[in-house]
């Protein structure tokens, strides 16, 4: 029997530095945009990504795409 996958949410989240602990290792935060176009082509995710980051004020450390996708047999 056959699978297909059909994606059915992508999220946005973005991973970026927000100053140092004690240690001065790099603070971590996350932010994450649901609703993302399962359509949307990874070279304007990154541009939005990168546009989000000059409103933050902070420098990203990672960009990710979550992408849910349900199974049926075909």
């Amino acid at each position: 029997m056959a699978a297909k996958a059909t994606k059915l949410s992508s999220t946005l989240v973005l991973k970026y530095i927000d100053g140092v602990d004690a240690k001065g290792n790099d603070v971590i935060k996350t932010q994450r945009f649901a609703k993302l176009k399962t359509t949307a082509m990874e070279q304007d995710i990154l541009d939005v990504a990168l546009e989000m980051e000059k409103l933050l004020g902070k420098t990203l450390n990672e960009v990710v795409r979550e992408d849910q996708s349900g199974i049926t047999a075909v």
